[in-house]
């Protein structure tokens, strides 16, 4: 699996790269935001505090295709987060 997920990621990131994110705007048009974006924690972490706000510098994908922001130099899954738009 692992060299299939390489492959997938090698793939992907020929259409898409680490510094921006294809998102479907509230008028449900196709937006690119360019990092770094606002995101807003969902979630209580160690690292991370509930209805605040971080700038995402990247985002990743791991070898199990799960995509993640990078914040302050550490990966973060992204359904922990609302995108500010």
């Amino acid at each position: 699996m692992t060299d299939q997920a390489r492959q997938y990621i090698l793939e992907l990131f020929a259409i898409v790269s680490t510094d921006s994110i294809l998102i479907i705007d509230r008028k449900g048009h196709l937006k690119r935001l360019r990092c770094p974006f606002t995101v807003v924690c969902k979630i209580e972490t160690a690292n991370l505090v509930f209805g605040d706000p971080y700038l995402v510098s990247a985002v990743k994908m791991t070898l199990r295709l799960e995509h993640v922001f990078i914040i302050d130099g550490r990966a973060y899954f992204i359904w922990y987060f609302t995108i500010v738009d």
